[in-house]
């Protein structure tokens, strides 16, 4: 069967400015430049942006085999996945496990979170006893976990809604939402702690689902009724409008608003740059760079941790803590000089490889390798 090709550079190029906003979000110096607070504290949306932009382009992939096809070969699915996803997080594993051992040495957390990474139930283990600090430069991978279990449900729940008239996927969608608004709503009235609502896909999964209703088209006759310049601005204000709440860190009722915005946002930006149109925003976004950036954007954000941990040293040891401005820009800019180093790397010597070897599941080709 011949294969078809899908591919839209301008999310590749949003790819890599969600990892600028995770970099942000977790390099300490941020937040001590002038007017870059905000985006320090509230950074960690760049993550509900590669969820969303996953949820998405699993929607139209599928779908495309689906008409192909006639059906989603889920087998072939979880194959891509593995390949794409398995190869650069056991490498990282073993870099982070090997260092965090000749640092610190063996313990039993560090046994417990390891079980927890190889078994991809990190984010459960870091509801019930937080963030993994026990294995170094590796408490933002619970987001693998994460992902792993929306991979297991998200082809037969597609496949499922591929068969149904559009007007009943979005219903069905709609009564996911609701119940997972519930469960949110449920887990603040019993006074959780976080980060139990932001890692557990159940209570976290505005993203996903806005990715999926994009992606599947179920909006898209009210949507295209609109200039698409006019969803950018009104996703980039959704996402401004989060920032105006208390943080995810906060448990409170304001979280009922701050998910939906977060979701309705993401979702929202990605429509309007898959549509075109936007002049100037449309042009940036397919350049070669940035899209070459957005390629390597997994690497970029599973060895981001290393990256500024390595910047940190480099920056303490030859500038000065006295020179207050120069401290914090210089470690952000060389924490995204030394990711964006060891990523290209592990991209062009290490991924690229798995990556053919995916593609020979592909019906739909997403991206060149």
């Amino acid at each position: 069967m011949k294969k078809s090709g899908f591919y839209i550079p301008e999310l590749d190029s949003l790819r890599f400015f969600a990892f600028l906003l995770v970099l942000i979000h977790h390099a300490g110096y941020s937040a001590l430049i002038p007017s870059w607070e905000v985006t320090a504290r509230y950074g960690w949306m760049g993550v509900d942006l590669f969820l969303c932009l996953s949820a998405f382009l699993f929607s139209r992939l599928l779908y495309a085999e689906y008409q192909a096809t006639g059906t989603v070969t889920v087998k072939n699915f979880y194959i891509r996945r593995a390949f794409r996803i398995w190869p650069l997080y056991v490498l990282f594993f073993l870099i982070a496990v090997t260092l965090t051992i000749q640092q610190e040495g063996w313990s039993n957390s560090l046994t417990t979170r390891a079980l927890g990474m190889l078994t991809f139930t990190d984010n459960f283990m870091a509801a019930r006893w937080g963030y993994n600090n026990a294995i170094l430069y590796s408490n933002h991978l619970w987001t693998i976990s994460y992902e792993e279990q929306v991979y297991l449900f998200i082809p037969w729940v597609l496949l499922f809604l591929y068969r149904r008239k559009t007007s009943t996927a979005g219903l069905i969608l709609l009564s996911m939402g609701l119940l997972g608004t519930f469960i949110r709503a449920f887990m603040i009235y019993r006074g959780t702690n976080h980060p139990d609502i932001w890692v557990l896909p159940f209570s976290h999964f505005d993203s996903v689902l806005g990715g999926i209703v994009i992606g599947l088209g179920i909006l898209d006759k009210p949507l295209k009724k609109i200039p698409n310049l006019i969803w950018l601005a009104l996703g980039i204000l959704a996402l401004w409008q989060v920032t105006q709440l208390p943080n995810v860190q906060k448990i409170q009722w304001e979280l009922m608003y701050t998910y939906p915005l977060v979701g309705i946002g993401t979702s929202l930006i990605i429509y309007s740059l898959t549509q075109g149109n936007l002049w100037a925003i449309s042009s940036l976004f397919r350049n070669k760079q940035l899209a070459y950036l957005g390629k390597i954007s997994y690497g970029l954000y599973v060895y981001h941790k290393l990256g500024i941990y390595l910047a940190n040293r480099i920056v303490h040891q030859y500038i000065e803590p006295t020179r207050e401005l120069a401290e914090p820009i210089a470690g952000l800019a060389l924490a995204f000089v030394i990711t964006v180093m060891m990523s290209i790397v592990s991209y062009e010597a290490f991924e690229k490889m798995f990556l053919r070897l995916k593609d020979r599941f592909a019906i739909i080709h997403s991206r060149p390798v």
